[in-house]
């Protein structure tokens, strides 16, 4: 038996994935997905002619049908970890912080983010300084800066049910 195309497509399988370690563009992978599966024809012993339309056919239906989903995830992973540089620099709240009623935005440089409070129960007006904590997905999670005393606003329900909860502020 000749292992001449088997080699040859295992070598291009191998440098298709070295590619793709260095360009991280999620596409060369495919390609060499798809080599793999015309090493398996040529281990079969099938003809090169076919060895090839089943590693394009391969390649194709990865890159058209696979290829968008992980990308998609691969490419939300990626902003999520550069917002992290963001964790512990002050941003001003651009739109009011209410986690009940899930809004609320930030301003970052001159970026707007989705933020959330990190205090359950409190709302943050615009115009108040925030630290942000944390961050998750694309939403920054945010706690008031303490030096400044006008940023926390309790939420007037709570204030009704528990009439100490000034003293938390």
């Amino acid at each position: 038996m000749d292992y001449t195309y088997l080699i040859i497509w295992l070598v291009l399988f191998i440098i298709l994935i070295v590619i793709e370690m260095i360009t991280t563009a999620v596409t060369a992978v495919w390609i060499g997905i798809g080599c793999l599966a015309g090493a398996v024809c040529a281990m079969f012993g099938l003809p090169v002619w076919l060895q090839i339309v089943v590693t394009a056919l391969v390649s194709f239906l990865l890159f058209a049908f696979v290829r968008p989903g992980v990308k998609r995830n691969f490419d939300k992973k990626k902003r999520q970890l550069g917002l992290r540089k963001h964790i512990g620099t002050r941003a001003l709240v651009t739109s009011e912080i209410d986690n009940l009623r899930g809004i609320g935005e930030v301003r970052i440089g001159n970026r707007e983010f989705s933020a959330r409070s990190s205090l359950e129960g409190v709302e943050i007006p615009k115009g108040a300084v925030v630290i942000v904590k944390d961050v998750y997905k694309d939403i920054m999670i945010v706690t008031p800066d303490e030096s400044l005393d006008y940023n926390l606003k309790p939420r007037s329900s709570e204030a009704r049910l528990d009439p100490h909860i000034m003293d938390k502020y």
